[in-house]
């Protein structure tokens, strides 16, 4: 009978011990794919920053050439590479914050540790003013804590989630936030772009009944496709997407790599498409 109770009492000991071996590895993997995530996001950025100023540079000689356009234009490149400036040093912190939390995961359950990571989590609430959540977004988010399975994740990591659940959360959601403002600034001018050279490459020697050759072919078939560009903001969002839905299923306890990773992936390809069609320029 003592011998059943002792091996009764080593098989919860067995179970409690695996169920918190797996929530700890999930830990460490939202805190990977976070991390992967944020790499990933800055290059989407800076890709974006770039065609931004590749598009001005071949607007500008286009503009009335006075001393006030070229200001204008050139002020208005300077606060968008300060934004990005900004955002990314917003995102490394957010980087900091997984890569502290999969050291505590990982059983650097020191006080130093934990303070790092509160201290982390909370430089994330003074977002970067241009993107500053709405109240309204806030609220939305607010209340995450309760999402977090009891019982289930590491003690030391069970009390940071608890902690930290909104705030990663709205972490994510500024950097989405910062995606659209992306999507819409490139659109934009990627919707003027393709009307010009639409009108010059393909309207234009259509009508005009000129030999249309591969060069024309190329022009209007690059007129129907979506803009590398565009398609790559388009796999970000969805990665953004992903990367939200990560966190609020690693609170529960219950997380999935597939759709992140694959996300990710796919961003990843759009980035070096992209560097190769500028390369073969």
């Amino acid at each position: 009978m003592k011998n059943s109770r002792f091996a009764i009492a080593a098989l919860c000991i067995l179970v409690v011990t695996g169920c918190t071996t797996v929530s700890v590895d999930r830990a460490i993997g939202v805190s990977a794919t976070g991390k992967a995530y944020v790499e990933t996001l800055k290059k989407v950025n800076d890709l974006s920053l770039d065609t931004s100023i590749e598009f001005t540079a071949n607007l500008l000689p286009t503009l009335p050439r006075t001393e006030d356009s070229l200001e204008a234009t050139t002020e208005e490149i300077r606060k968008r590479s300060l934004l990005i400036g900004n955002a990314h040093e917003y995102l490394d912190g957010l980087a900091s914050y997984f890569s502290e939390l999969e050291a505590l995961a990982k059983g650097d359950q020191s006080e130093a540790t934990a303070k790092v990571l509160g201290q982390v989590a909370e430089s994330l609430k003074a977002e970067p003013l241009e993107l500053k959540l709405s109240e309204e977004k806030k609220k939305a988010i607010t209340g995450l804590a309760g999402f977090v399975a009891k019982q289930v994740h590491a003690a030391a990591v069970e009390k940071a989630l608890v902690r930290d659940a909104d705030t990663v959360a709205q972490a994510l959601a500024i950097s989405e936030k910062l995606l659209d403002e992306q999507i819409r600034w490139v659109r934009l001018r990627e919707e003027v772009e393709r009307k010009k050279k639409y009108i010059d490459n393909v309207k234009k020697p259509f009508i005009a009944g000129s030999q249309l050759g591969p060069d024309w072919k190329k022009a209007w078939s690059a007129e129907v496709r979506t803009p590398p560009v565009i398609a790559l903001l388009s796999e970000a969002k969805k990665a953004s997407g992903e990367m939200q839905k990560a966190w609020i299923d690693i609170l529960r306890g219950q997380y999935s790599y597939t759709e992140i990773q694959s996300a990710l992936k796919n961003v990843k390809a759009g980035i070096e498409a992209i560097a190769a069609l500028r390369d073969a320029k």
